[in-house]
């Protein structure tokens, strides 16, 4: 059986192990969690024996241990109990042992963090559960997490004798919105850390604004030469929201996005970059605009970030795509943006080698907006793109998806044809008009070579679609997947 660890933002939940007996006994009888318990009597090491083998041991209650994260020091317990598996239902109950650790957000933070492992690795689909009404922390808390009060128990006795009036509330698990993040991973060992943490923090920080969202994270590492897949590794071992990919050879910036895509299965998909550049904690922005009835939300920098060679790429970028690809004038395009599935779907039925996702999306929908955020400064290291890369990114893009280049090649072709043949009537009309006018060798010359270059020019650019043609009908892969860490974080070589 596989170890429980689920990792938030402070606080780690792990399985409860024997050796955290003395623990337990000692925060049961602690007066301040024993009064919110209807169960009174002294608990003892004998009792939480006996609880593992006839409840736990039998699969009867799964129960975890609340550490803090910084030290992983146990501060408390949850539970479900009575678990139910053909009705998918279960009891849940928590408490916090350590009187140090009450109030720090540790009870909301952990429910959150529960409710979706029952909902997710449980398979669950309802969970109960009865707080006392003067207990108003921990009925606040439930709330949080998305139990609603369904009914008040009136007098239930406790073991000691007393009656109380408690909650009984109840969450339903619901069809929750599925963000899948996809982000290529090149020299990002030190960044990507950092990245993913930023993301799970958001996403929670958006759930506790009543925006609530499942999530997953696919991160492909684009054969790169640092230890990015190990830190990949380590990351999904960690968490089982979390893919990792690592592609056999270096492909590229968008065939690793396509491979991401391939894995990735969240209603909405989110791409962004390794370097910590693109703010994934305003995510929300893309989110909000793919709600609003967009199909894809470019993020928009006002102040980029990026080196002066970047940037003239970029614009570069965006031109190509205004004039090649049909891009709308006051549309910005980036690396940060969020499509709707249908999208990312019309996406991966392109099988050629050539990818470009920006057309890619042009050529499926025109319901494109952007919002604003802000762009970051690169932390550690360089870009990945080099002046080649970029070169072959702004070809790869106009002929991969769109024949205008040979019209253009056409136009050039049919111009210079005119000017030879206006040319060539003037020269007889002018040795016609004056017999001793010389005939230039130098003009013929510079005739002939400016015609033999842009003949070579437009061979080369013909040839170079025959060319994609003929690797496209070759099969060539797009991209190749080596390894893979699933969401068991177990290793998979393919």
């Amino acid at each position: 059986m596989q170890e429980i660890r689920i990792t938030g933002q402070a606080v780690v939940l792990r399985q409860m192990k024997r050796s955290d007996t003395d623990n337990i006994v000692k925060w049961r009888n602690n007066e301040r969690v024993r009064k919110n318990f209807i169960y009174r009597e002294v608990f003892t090491p004998a009792g939480h024996e006996k609880w593992i083998e006839s409840m736990v041991e039998t699969g009867k209650v799964v129960q975890l241990i609340i550490c803090e994260k910084a030290d992983m020091r146990p501060v408390g317990s949850v539970y479900f109990r009575d678990i139910d598996r053909v009705k998918k239902e279960a009891e849940y109950g928590i408490f916090i042992g350590e009187d140090d650790a009450v109030g720090k957000g540790y009870g909301s933070e952990t429910a959150r963090l529960a409710v979706g492992y029952a909902f997710g690795e449980l398979g669950l689909n309802k969970l109960v559960l009865r707080a006392f009404t003067d207990n108003e922390a921990a009925v606040k808390s439930y709330e949080q997490a998305g139990f609603r009060k369904e009914t008040v128990l009136k007098a239930v006795e406790c073991s000691d004798g007393e009656r109380k009036d408690m909650f009984f509330m109840e969450l339903s698990k619901e069809k929750r919105t599925k963000v899948g993040f996809v982000i290529p991973c090149y020299r990002s060992e030190a960044t990507l850390p950092k990245v993913v943490e930023e993301i799970k923090a958001t996403m929670e920080a958006l759930a506790g604004e009543g925006r609530p969202y499942d999530f997953e994270i696919v991160l492909v590492n684009d054969c790169s030469p640092d230890d990015t897949y190990g830190t990949i590794r380590k990351l999904a071992e960690g968490d089982r929201r979390i893919k990792g990919i690592s592609l056999a050879r270096n492909f590229g910036q968008h065939a690793a996005l396509m491979a991401g895509f391939h894995q990735v299965d969240g209603d909405i998909v989110v791409c962004l970059d390794d370097d910590g550049q693109t703010p994934a904690d305003e995510v929300g922005k893309l989110l909000q605009g793919i709600e609003e009835g967009s199909d894809v939300v470019y993020a928009k920098y006002e102040h980029k970030r990026h080196s002066t060679f970047r940037n003239f790429g970029s614009w570069v970028n965006e031109e190509m795509a205004k004039v090649m690809l049909g891009k709308p004038k006051d549309l910005y395009v980036s690396s940060y943006f969020a499509a709707k599935r249908f999208v990312v779907e019309e996406m991966k039925r392109y099988t050629n080698a050539y990818p470009y996702v920006i057309g890619l999306v042009l050529r499926t929908t025109k319901k494109i907006s952007n919002v604003t955020v802000n762009h970051r400064e690169r932390e550690v290291g360089t870009s990945g793109y080099t002046l080649g890369k970029l070169l072959g990114l702004w070809f790869n893009g106009f002929t991969a998806f769109s024949v205008k280049p040979l019209r253009i090649a056409t136009v050039i072709g049919c111009t210079c044809s005119a000017g030879g043949f206006i040319y060539g009537i003037y020269t007889v009309i002018k040795r016609l008009l004056n017999p001793d006018v010389p005939v230039g060798f130098s003009s013929l010359m510079a005739a002939i070579v400016f015609m033999g270059g842009m003949t070579m020019v437009m061979l080369g650019l013909v040839g170079e679609y025959v060319g994609r043609m003929y690797i496209a009908m070759n099969n060539s892969p797009q991209f190749v997947i080596r390894e893979t860490v699933n969401e068991d974080g177990q290793d998979d070589a393919e």
